[in-house]
């Protein structure tokens, strides 16, 4: 088969710097800093409220990957509640042919837009300092004095 000419344009974030998968409620969310996303209505939550999450399951870097089992307990990721809102409604419709039964009912479901501000567990690499000696310093010996 011929390498493809156009590489598929999908774009993982996890890719991008520590990027997370986030279990809220029963759902699982692949994320990264300054993202928002919807999730089930939150209702201890009011708008701009800060929030603390701290079932992480995966966090990923340009360096390095950790996968929990089941979570990792060091990681926290940090939100803002932005607001409340409906989805679109979803339309139930029931009918049994041939008896005059229809009943026609919807639903919306109530959601809340957190967008993630941080997200910590993952320490950036601190440059390693190696101090390597002068070149005076490896020549010069020092001298041994004769006491007497």
């Amino acid at each position: 088969m011929p390498p493809r000419a156009n590489p598929p344009r999908h774009v993982s974030t996890l890719d991008q710097p520590n990027a997370i998968v986030l279990f809220i409620g029963s759902h699982q969310f692949k994320v990264s800093n300054g993202d928002s996303i919807f999730t089930e209505k939150l209702k201890f939550c009011d708008i701009n409220d800060k929030l603390v999450l701290t079932k992480v399951l995966l966090l990923g870097s340009a360096s390095q990957t950790v996968i929990g089992r089941p979570i990792l307990p060091d990681a926290t990721v940090h939100a803002v509640v932005e607001e409340h809102a409906l989805d679109e409604k979803v339309l139930i419709f029931k009918k049994k042919r041939k008896k005059n039964y229809r009943r026609t009912t919807g639903h919306r479901q109530e959601l809340t837009k957190l967008r993630i501000t941080d997200i910590q567990g993952i320490e950036k690499p601190e440059p390693k300092i190696v101090h390597k000696p002068s070149k005076a310093a490896d020549t010069e010996q020092p001298e041994a004095e004769l006491v007497g």
